[in-house]
């Protein structure tokens, strides 16, 4: 079998695996949180749609525990797989299909947003939200080195940890025209 030019998006590219990622993103959880968090996903298609998270290794299995003739399973996800196109695949994705990712993310960021603004909790935790844009000057080199040093600044915060609050974090780079 031909091996897909496109290999993330044809397992992210679905608007419940999408979901899925983003609750797990940065944590670890339970298929049970996970029912808990996407109340409008039946059970069999949560499931399937994990599975399939896991077959493709957006999701590890980190331990299972028996529950009244269950298996619950404790899900992460590898943060450095996620939302991260190389070349090749960025270069045999469709301009519709780029469109289709970024529509999706800024889709998924709206509704984050929403719940944070309607939780009434966004005025203690003022804080932890921000959002900006900025115009670097950057050559092709510059880049590369930016998102090197980029990703050494942020590594030592992508663990969970106790007393540390969850925050995403979302950017873009997009060249000016």
């Amino acid at each position: 079998m031909e091996e897909s030019p496109t290999p993330v998006l044809d397992v992210l590219l679905h608007p419940i695996r999408w979901r899925i990622v983003q609750r797990v993103l940065g944590r670890e959880v339970t298929t049970t949180d996970l029912k808990r968090d996407l109340p409008d996903v039946s059970t069999t298609t949560l499931y399937r749609h994990v599975a399939a998270l896991i077959d493709a290794g957006y999701l590890t299995v980190v331990r299972e525990r028996k529950i009244r003739g269950t298996t619950e399973r404790t899900l992460t996800l590898d943060q450095t797989k996620v939302g991260r196109i190389d070349e090749r695949e960025a270069r045999a994705m469709t301009p519709d299909q780029h469109r289709q990712a970024f529509l999706m993310l800024l889709t998924r960021l709206a509704a984050d947003f929403d719940r944070v603004v309607e939780s009434g909790d966004l005025y203690p935790r003022l804080h932890q939200l921000g959002y900006s844009q900025l115009a670097l000057y950057l050559s092709p080199e510059d880049m590369t080195a930016f998102r090197s040093a980029f990703e050494e600044l942020i590594t030592p915060y992508l663990a969970e940890s106790p007393g540390k609050d969850r925050v995403v974090l979302s950017m873009f780079s997009l060249p000016d025209s």
